[in-house]
């Protein structure tokens, strides 16, 4: 089989009052999923901030954020991954349940997405590049690329504003990678606009798929300044006449409301695309010229 179906969600922010409550949100979708015949579903990047909703000790606001997001977020993410196992294994289907905040061995917090396989088998990426207010935060940013097989694909792992760096879509590309998996979390107009713009000039410039998650809403939480994300579920690919998308969208999802965008990719369709481009593509690309741009000193 040269294809893949694949889900992605565009995953409503709420006030999840347990691990089980957010897991139990989680495979909703998962199973929608499922049904439609999905071979994988990705969730957005830190999906599980509705679990602030849990805190019952203290009132969540501006001033007690950065405490919980290190020591109450932190302490559930054992419990969601342990979940999504099982969703994964149930549902016969690989779950790349977002990210998730965790604070790693070195003692700093990281924003780690997970994908997980129905075999039990579970990889992890951590974002690497890091918004200011993550940086406000004390977290810190990962410093190694993810690359793994689903399907007849070979696929990355992008957090949000990783998508905006070309430098690492081309070293994926570089390693095989064909599909590149972006969750994210924006909550302006402009962020959408950063992160669906960089999904879509990464598939164009490297000739590969790019599966986008969102999430949206709010939760109302902190109680002083709640965060509104918004965005839509995107699927996007090459712009040229094998893929046949003139805007090259292979999905996109039209309401506003939590959904499931569920979409077939053909591998095969891909690599005949890098074959015979219609614009100079991967195959006319000149890596000595840039070779020799890199290492001049002018």
């Amino acid at each position: 089989m040269s294809t893949l179906k694949i889900a992605t969600t565009q995953f409503e922010l709420r006030a999840e009052r347990s691990s089980d409550h957010f897991l139990a949100h989680i495979e909703g979708l998962v199973a929608k999923a499922a049904e439609q015949g999905a071979e994988l579903i990705l969730f957005p990047e830190l999906a599980s901030t509705g679990l602030l909703g849990a805190i019952t000790d203290h009132t969540v606001t501006t001033k007690t954020i950065q405490s919980d997001y290190w020591n109450v977020l932190p302490a559930f993410t054992d419990d969601i991954v342990a979940g999504l196992r099982r969703i994964a294994a149930e549902h016969d289907i690989i779950v790349v349940g977002g990210s998730h905040n965790r604070v790693a061995e070195d003692k700093s917090l990281r924003n780690t997405a997970y994908v997980v396989h129905p075999d039990g088998r579970i990889e992890s990426q951590d974002k690497l590049h890091l918004t200011p207010q993550e940086h406000d935060l004390g977290a810190r940013g990962g410093d190694d690329l993810l690359i793994t097989k689903i399907g007849p694909f070979t696929a990355g792992l992008l957090i949000c504003a990783d998508i905006q760096y070309p430098e690492l879509s081309r070293h994926l590309m570089r390693k095989g990678v064909d599909l590149i998996l972006c969750p994210s979390l924006t909550w302006n107009r402009r962020g959408v606009h950063r992160v669906r713009t960089g999904c879509q000039a990464r598939a164009i410039e490297n000739q590969l798929y790019v599966v986008h998650s969102p999430l949206i809403g709010h939760s109302g939480l902190p109680e002083d300044a709640p965060m509104y994300a918004v965005g839509k579920a995107l699927v996007t690919g090459p712009v040229d006449k094998t893929v046949g998308k003139n805007d090259g969208i292979m999905g996109i999802t039209q309401t506003t409301e939590e959904d499931v965008l569920v979409v077939d990719l053909d591998h095969d369709l891909l690599l005949a695309s890098r074959e015979k481009p219609e614009a100079p593509g991967l195959k006319l690309h000149r890596p000595d010229l840039y070779a020799k741009l890199l290492s001049s000193t002018d």
